[in-house]
């Protein structure tokens, strides 16, 4: 599967959000928080067992609700669901 990279901004005010990656094609429903990029803040969150250790995912300048956190199951692996309308990305 190919492997892309997406640069992530709030669709309410354009905000940088994150860089991440996504492997396979069709719609970005989830975001592993192990394939954030930037900022280095989510690094903390990859070994995560519990979604109430991670954080919500929103916009740092008009607080929009992004994403939702979730431990996603098989593999026990901390992500945001994306709530959909909030969000844009670029490829990058």
């Amino acid at each position: 599967m190919p492997s892309r990279s997406f640069i992530i901004f709030c669709s309410q005010c354009n905000g940088y959000i994150l860089r991440c990656r996504k492997e396979g094609s069709g719609t970005l429903i989830r975001i592993y928080v192990k394939q954030i990029l930037e900022p280095k803040f989510f690094k903390q969150f990859k070994n995560s067992k519990l979604k109430s250790e991670i954080p919500p995912l929103e916009c740092s300048q008009c607080k929009q609700k992004l994403g939702i956190p979730k431990i996603h199951e098989p593999g026990n692996r901390p992500a945001y669901l994306m709530i959909k309308g909030t969000f844009f990305k670029k490829e990058s």
